[in-house]
């Protein structure tokens, strides 16, 4: 019996949801079969067999699509505007695939990043500056339950950039 229960996932708390399912289930099912099996036994024992090894598949698919409405969340992807980039901080992860895709940094001095993207977040002086990767702040989005931080990270060689390449952390 206890096997019965975790097969099925039956609990003090969805077990009224479950039945509904099964008698809907029966009804349809049971509509159904009526159209190739007239009477008998064979009729009940099809409808009732096929409404309980349905009943945990169609339950875990209504929690899926319920869970899928509620934490979805809308994130367009944005082209790259520099204007944007500096005045909205927390949403430049919008803009970050049409950055990278478009290869618009690659092979730029960073004086010339400083003038599309501006400065990173650590307070340095470009002209003293001898790092060889810059890390700017994408902003944020909602992930789930917990958030996701974006981050880009432009490396450098012989004074111009090489690559990017984007960080996502999930808390």
């Amino acid at each position: 019996m206890k096997k019965m229960i975790e097969y099925f996932n039956i609990s003090s708390g969805n077990w009224y949801f479950q039945l509904v399912i099964v008698i809907l289930l029966y009804l349809i099912i049971n509509w159904i079969v009526g159209k190739f099996i007239r009477k008998g036994i064979s009729k009940t024992i099809v409808t009732i067999a096929s409404s309980v090894i349905l009943t945990p598949i169609v339950y875990s698919i209504f929690v899926a699509i319920f869970f899928s409405f509620i934490f979805y969340e809308y994130h367009p992807e944005l082209k790259f505007n520099s204007i944007e980039w500096s005045e909205n901080k927390k949403d430049r992860h919008h803009m970050r695939k049409d950055l990278i895709e478009s290869k618009l940094l690659i092979g730029k001095t960073k004086n010339e990043i400083v003038g599309i993207l501006g400065k990173p977040e650590n307070n340095f002086k470009i002209e003293m500056d001898t790092l060889k990767s810059w890390n700017y702040s994408m902003g944020s989005e909602g992930h789930g339950m917990g958030w996701k931080f974006h981050n880009l990270d432009l490396y450098f060689k012989n004074g111009k950039i090489d690559s990017i390449n984007k960080t996502e952390f999930i808390d």
